[in-house]
C-alpha cells in the first residue's frame, strides 16, 4: 500500500475501513466504479420483494438498502446545550429495472416534546408538516440508489431517558411493493470508544507478523442495545482464518473479517481481545496497516457486512476481558455508531516500485473505460506516494477527457498531460482507483503503448520495472 496513509490517516480506522471482524459467537447477521454499476448489497428488514400484479405482469423491486434500526437521541445537557444527534440516513436501490414515483414518508411522532425536527431536504422533494416528512423522490432508475437526509432532529432539555418509542418509514411507489420499516428510538447516547494504539512498527520481515489487540469501550450514558461488531482489516498482509466465530472475505488471503458480539455493551464497560490478533504480512510488502473498529451490529453498513456463507475460522473461538477504558476515546460526530484504531507497519524489504501493465479492449470506433493498475511498491517511501502515473496511447487510441462533476463513484480519470500529444497523466494511488477513457480511432497491427510509475531513485535504484507496456485487443 502507498505512504498516502500518512496523510490520509482518518482519525479512526472504524470510518477508513468499513469492514469488520468481530467477537465471541452470536449468530449471523445479514450482509463503483465508472461505468460499472454498483453490486446490488443485502438489505435492510424491509426490503420490497418481487411480486405479480393482478394482470399478472411482474412488479419492479425497489430495495430498502439501509436504514437505522436504532436512534439514540442524546440528551440534552447545560451548558453545553443540545449535542449532535446521529444522521437519518436513507439508501433505496432500483437493482432492476426503474421504479416510478417513488415516495417516502416519515412519521416522527416520537420526537414531540423530545427534539426539535429541521434540516428537511427540498432538493429531494421533501416538505415537513408538524412531526411528518414526506419527500416525492420522483422515479428511480434502473441501478439508481438515492442517498438522502431527510431530516435531522436537536434534542430539548429535560427528556427522560431510555426507550421513546419508533419511527415509522413508508416507501410508495407507482410499481413496485410498498416498503414499511421501524427504527426504535432510544433517548440516551451510547459513546462508542477504543484504545488510541496509533503507532508503527518498524523490521517486519517479509511474510512476518503483525499483531494488534482491539480494546473497546462505552464511555455514553446508554448501553447498546443489541450486538457489537468488532472489524479487522489489512492492507499488504492477510488474515489467517484461525478464529472460528469469525467470518472471513476469502478462504485464502483475507483480508477482511467479521464477527458479531451477542451484546449488550453497557454504559461504562470496555473490554479487550484475550490476545493479539495477528497478520501476516504480504513477502512482497514494503509497508502496510491493519485496522479494527467496533460498531453496532444491527446499524452495520450493509455494504461492509459478509454474508452467513462467508468462511470461517477453524481455530478457538476470539474471547474479550474486561480492562480499564477510561483512557479510550472516539469520535465525536459519530460517537453513538463506531470508533477505532490503526498500526503502521514498515517491513525489511527494499523498496522497488513496479508499474503494471494493462490492456485496453474495444471496437474501432467504440469509447471505452479501463482500469490502470495500482503500481506495486508503490508509497511514499519509494519516493511515489501521490505523484501521477504516465500512460502513453499506443498509436490510434485517443484519450477522452472526462469532466469530474460528470460521474460519481470513487474512481478518477486520467487527463491530458502538460505536453500536447505526449503521455496523459493518471492520478495515483486513491480509495477507488483510476480510470482510462479513450477512443479506438482505428486499427494498428501491433501497437503498444507504456504505463511508467514515477519513484525516487535515491530510495528505488531499480528503475527497469517502473514502465510496462500497454496493448490494445480490438474487438469485432
Amino acid at each position: 500500500m502507498s505512504g498516502q496513509r500518512a496523510d490520509r490517516r482518518l482519525t479512526y480506522a472504524a470510518v477508513a475501513c468499513g469492514v469488520a471482524l468481530a467477537v465471541a459467537g452470536a449468530g449471523d447477521t445479514a450482509p463503483r466504479t465508472g461505468h460499472t454499476p454498483p453490486k446490488a448489497a443485502p438489505a435492510a428488514p424491509g426490503t420490497g420483494g418481487r411480486t405479480t400484479s393482478a394482470s399478472g405482469s411482474a412488479r419492479a423491486v425497489l430495495q430498502l438498502r439501509s436504514a437505522l434500526h436504532f436512534f439514540y437521541l442524546p440528551r440534552y445537557s447545560a451548558p453545553a446545550g443540545a449535542p449532535f444527534a446521529p444522521e437519518y440516513r436513507i439508501v433505496l436501490h432500483a437493482p432492476e429495472q426503474a421504479v416510478r414515483k417513488v415516495a417516502v414518508s416519515f412519521d416522527l411522532s416520537v420526537f414531540k416534546g423530545k427534539a426539535d425536527v429541521y434540516g428537511v431536504p427540498k432538493g429531494y422533494g421533501c416538505v415537513r408538516s408538524g412531526f411528518h416528512v414526506n419527500c416525492a423522490l420522483g422515479d428511480v432508475r434502473t441501478g439508481e440508489s438515492p442517498d438522502f437526509l431527510p431530516f435531522h432532529v436537536k434534542p430539548k432539555p429535560d427528556t427522560a431517558p431510555g426507550p421513546a418509542g419508533a419511527v415509522t418509514v413508508t416507501v410508495r411507489s407507482a410499481n413496485a411493493p410498498t416498503i414499511r420499516h421501524t427504527t426504535q428510538v432510544v433517548v440516551g447516547s451510547p459513546y462508542l470508544t477504543s484504545r488510541q494504539d496509533f503507532r508503527r512498527i518498524t523490521g517486519v520481515r517479509p511474510g512476518g507478523a503483525v499483531s494488534i489487540t482491539p480494546a473497546f469501550g462505552n464511555k455514553g450514558d446508554t448501553g447498546v442495545t443489541g450486538g457489537i461488531t468488532l472489524m479487522l482489516s489489512t492492507d499488504e498482509a492477510t488474515l489467517p482464518l484461525r478464529y472460528r466465530n469469525c467470518r472471513y472475505d476469502k478462504a485464502v488471503g483475507a483480508t477482511r473479517a467479521q464477527c458479531d458480539l451477542p451484546g449488550p455493551l453497557p454504559a461504562g464497560a470496555a473490554f479487550e481481545t484475550a490476545g493479539p490478533v495477528t497478520a501476516v504480512a504480504d513477502r512482497t510488502a514494503k509497508s502496510g496497516t491493519v485496522d479494527y473498529g467496533v460498531w453496532r451490529t444491527a446499524d452495520l453498513d450493509p455494504l461492509s457486512r459478509l454474508p452467513a456463507s462467508a468462511p470461517r475460522g477453524t481455530g478457538e473461538p476470539l474471547r474479550l476481558r474486561p480492562v480499564d477504558g477510561g483512557a479510550f476515546t472516539g469520535i465525536l460526530a459519530r460517537r453513538s455508531e463506531s470508533a477505532g484504531a490503526r498500526v503502521e507497519f514498515d517491513t525489511t524489504g527494499k523498496y522497488d516500485v513496479e508499474a503494471v501493465g494493462f490492456t485496453i479492449e474495444g471496437g474501432v470506433g467504440q469509447v471505452v473505460d479501463t482500469q490502470v493498475p495500482y503500481p506495486r511498491g508503490y508509497g511514499w517511501g519509494a519516493g511515489g506516494g501521490y505523484d501521477d502515473l504516465w500512460v502513453t496511447l499506443p498509436e490510434g487510441v485517443s484519450l477522452v477527457e472526462v469532466d469530474p462533476e460528470s460521474h460519481s463513484g470513487d474512481f478518477l480519470y486520467c487527463r491530458p498531460g502538460p505536453r500536447r500529444g505526449g503521455p496523459v497523466a493518471c492520478p495515483g494511488p486513491e480509495a477507488g482507483g483510476t480510470l482510462l477513457r479513450v477512443r479506438i480511432d482505428r486499427r494498428v497491427q501491433g501497437a503498444r503503448g507504456s504505463v511508467t510509475a514515477p519513484s525516487d531513485r535515491a530510495v528505488d535504484p531499480d528503475q527497469s520495472d517502473n514502465t510496462a507496456p500497454v496493448a490494445v485487443r480490438y474487438l469485432p
